[in-house]
Parts: structure tokens; C-alpha cells; sequence
């Protein structure tokens, strides 16, 4: 064994640190750049925070894949959805219940089942091709016409309130340990923030890829626990000082917006980038898994406007659940 791999695991912390803290210097900037648009703040607003949540698993995959891996990859690209589920709403639900509107009930919960479905279908043919990543990439239409439309139906005090919304969840994605945001304009920030990111997703793909090769360790089950935890870090940190201030419905929001921005970038990119093929059996339980949490996320929004804490541990058993079943299927 290769002396350096003993380094691997804090090669990997590292590399989520930094990843996380380029996350940061973006989020800093991501309000102020906003604003330099002559487009709607709150459709600017609001497709910022859900990308920006989505940024860390997108980078990851791509270089996993332009690595060769994948099994890494896909895993991570699915299973954040999966985490965000878990712990970003699921978690946040057992702290705080969630109250939910029929806004977001109409604009969110079912336009990320529907997204949910159409990725799933496109991936049960066991490949994922350069036209079913850009059938992916254009949902990104419907889904800001669909924001566009909410505006014109809601009243300037809704769309400011809206917008302040959008604000503190960006205060709390942009410092995972709570501390106040410290807003740094400027375009060299936002460069160096991209910059730093990219460097934090190369050195958890890097060492991810050292455990599977030395260490023997499955990049399927890698990808579902370890990157996947990892790279919704912020968003997982964000959910809970939201529901630490009183801002619960906030996490439920953001959580649903990064689930449909992962979604679509993740997996569109990467059919974009470097299409590519994989097993049915490896793939099968994290699409199950995903399906099925992404249902009780609008079965339990429906029910009563409101996610219950009970609801939340069963959001949270999902992961456990596609971490289990992948670890069978490893074994056997």
C-alpha cells in the first residue's frame, strides 16, 4: 500500500472545507450579483439559492466522472437528492414541524416528483446519453416560467417577503457555523470563490477515488455515503440554524429547490459532458429509494399543510434504508 494513502481521509475533510468555504465566498456575492441583472429579484433570488445549494454535488460529479468513476458519480448525483431529503427536510422537520403552503405545494413539491419521474425513467435504460442530459437541462425552463408566473400571481408585499426569505437562506448557506455573513462584492471574489470550490471537489474526488482503489472500498457505496454527506454539508448546517432561529419553512423550500436544481444540473451535465452506461442492479435501489422519498415529501405536505416530526423520521429512514439495501446488494 502507497504510503500517502494513509492520508487519504484527511485529504478528504480538507477537501470538504474547502469545497464548503468556496461555496461561501459565492453565496457572499450571489445577492449583490443579482441585483446587476435587469431581470425579477425574486426569480434571480430564488433560482440563486436553489443553485448555489446544488453547486458542491455538481462539481463533485463532474470531476468524479471526468475521472473515470461513474459509479461514483451517479451514486453521489442520486443519493444527494436523497440526503437533502433526509436531513435537510426530514431533519429539520423533527426539530420544528413544517408548516407548508399551497404555493409551495404547486410550485416545488410537485414539479420535483415530476422531475424525480423523468429522470428516473431516463435512467432505467441503464445509460445515461449527450440528449438525455440536454432533455434534463431544458426542465430549467418550465421551472423558471413556473417561478415567473408565481410572480405575476402574487402581490409585491408576498414577492418582498418572498425575497427576504431568499436573503436569510442565503445568510445561512453562505456560513455553515452561523456566524453573521460578511457580504464581499466584487467579481474577483466570485473567481476566487469558483475557484476554491473546484479545488475542494478535486480533492474529495481524488481522495474518494485513493479509498476505492487502495482500500477496496465500493464507489457505489462511497458515492451514497461519504461524498453524498459531504457535499450537503452547507445545506444540511443551513436547514438546522434555520430551524435554530425559527425559520423552519425555510429549509423545507430550500431543500425542495436543490433537490430539483441537483436533479437537473447534476445528471444533465454529466449526460452532456461524457455520456456513459452502468448496472441496473446497482442503480435500481437508489432510484427506488429516491422515488419513494420524493413521494412522502408531497404525501406528507398534502396532508394537513404541514410535515409532522413523526414524518420527519420517516423522511430520514430513507437514507438509512438506500444504504442498507446497497450494502446487501454489495454482499451478496
Amino acid at each position: 500500500m502507497d504510503p500517502w494513502s494513509l492520508l487519504v481521509i484527511p485529504i478528504i475533510a480538507i477537501g470538504f472545507v474547502v469545497l464548503n468555504q468556496g461555496a461561501k465566498f459565492i453565496t457572499d456575492n450571489a445577492l449583490a450579483l443579482s441585483r446587476s441583472f435587469n431581470i425579477s429579484r425574486f426569480v434571480i433570488g430564488m433560482l440563486v439559492v436553489s443553485t448555489l445549494a446544488a453547486m458542491p454535488e455538481v462539481l463533485v460529479s463532474l470531476i468524479a466522472l471526468g475521472e473515470g468513476s461513474e459509479e461514483l458519480a451517479l451514486g453521489n448525483g442520486i443519493a444527494s437528492n436523497v440526503v437533502t431529503i433526509a436531513f435537510v427536510i426530514g431533519l429539520t422537520a423533527v426539530m420544528v414541524p413544517l408548516k407548508v403552503t399551497r404555493e409551495m405545494i404547486m410550485r416545488d413539491a410537485v414539479f420535483l416528483m415530476t422531475v424525480t419521474i423523468v429522470a428516473s425513467v431516463l435512467l432505467l435504460d441503464c445509460a445515461l446519453s449527450f440528449f438525455e442530459g440536454v432533455a434534463l437541462m431544458m426542465l430549467f425552463i418550465p421551472y423558471t416560467m413556473n417561478l415567473l408566473l408565481v410572480k405575476r400571481g402574487t402581490d409585491e408585499k408576498q414577492l418582498e417577503k418572498s425575497m427576504e426569505d431568499a436573503m436569510i437562506q442565503l445568510e445561512l448557506m453562505g456560513n455553515i457555523f452561523g456566524r453573521r455573513i460578511e457580504i464581499r462584492a466584487g467579481p474577483q471574489w466570485l473567481v476566487f470563490g469558483i475557484l476554491w470550490t473546484v479545488m475542494g471537489a478535486e480533492f474529495v474526488v481524488r481522495g474518494a477515488l485513493t479509498l476505492t482503489d487502495d482500500f477496496g472500498i465500493d464507489p457505489w457505496l462511497l458515492g451514497i455515503s461519504v461524498v453524498a454527506l459531504g457535499t450537503t454539508l452547507p445545506d444540511i448546517a443551513a436547514s438546522f440554524h434555520a430551524a435554530r432561529r425559527g425559520f423552519g419553512d425555510l429549509a423545507l423550500g430550500e431543500g425542495i429547490g436543490a433537490s430539483i436544481v441537483t436533479v437537473l444540473l447534476t445528471l444533465g451535465l454529466m449526460g452532456i459532458t461524457k455520456p456513459f452506461e452502468f448496472g441496473r442492479a446497482e442503480i435500481l435501489p437508489l432510484i427506488v429509494v429516491l422515488n419513494l422519498s420524493t413521494f412522502l415529501v408531497l404525501v406528507f405536505m398534502l396532508r394537513g399543510m404541514r410535515i409532522s416530526q413523526i414524518g420527519g423520521v420517516v423522511l430520514m429512514s430513507t437514507y438509512f434504508g438506500m444504504v442498507l439495501s446497497v450494502a446487501l446488494l454489495i454482499i451478496t
